[in-house]
């Protein structure tokens, strides 16, 4: 099970991903979660993740990724390698919310600003995602999550019901 975490661009929630990857310590030194932390091109964030991931014991393990790269190009690069190989996206519900489209089920961080809110409110009303819970807690409710098929049925309803083709309504748009 490969869970990511996506902070915002200046960093915003990073404490969040070292919580998970506290909350999930065992699952992970056991090979049964992998944990990729994205910071973007952002070198503090990488910084807070390296730190707060070694006091962890977490050095250099290979079931926690930490995403980043100097140059943008490189990241949105890297972070689309990654998607590839992800099952949950973990964010707040940012411009990211969208990726439910690519059969994705969204755990909800808390939203910052009012366009993340609105974000918030599509993501639950259209089924695609669920908002995070006591992130301390984590070890228990995402089972319960996965056992009952929570998250399998965000997946299922954001592949079949999320807009796939915005691009190319943009395109028309943009060159009328």
């Amino acid at each position: 099970l490969t869970i990511m975490f996506a902070v915002g661009g200046a960093g915003v929630q990073k404490e969040i991903g070292i919580k998970i990857a506290k909350s999930l310590a065992v699952k992970i030194w056991a090979g049964e979660i992998k944990l990729i932390l994205v910071a973007g091109a952002k070198e503090k964030v990488r910084e807070y993740f390296k730190n707060n991931l070694k006091k962890l014991g977490f050095s250099g393990h290979k079931n926690i990724e930490i995403l980043f790269a100097e140059k943008i190009e490189d990241y949105f690069q890297e972070f689309n390698q990654a998607l590839r190989k992800t099952d949950i996206l973990w964010t707040k519900p940012s411009e990211l919310s969208f990726y439910a489209a690519l059969g994705l089920p969204i755990i909800i961080a808390p939203p910052i600003g009012s366009q993340e809110e609105f974000n918030q409110r599509w993501l639950l009303n259209s089924g695609f995602g669920i908002l995070q819970k006591d992130v301390n807690y984590l070890n228990q409710w995402l089972f319960d999550w996965l056992e009952q098929g929570y998250l399998a049925e965000c997946a299922m309803q954001g592949f079949v019901e999320g807009e796939k083709l915005g691009t190319f309504n943009i395109e028309k748009i943009a060159l009328k």
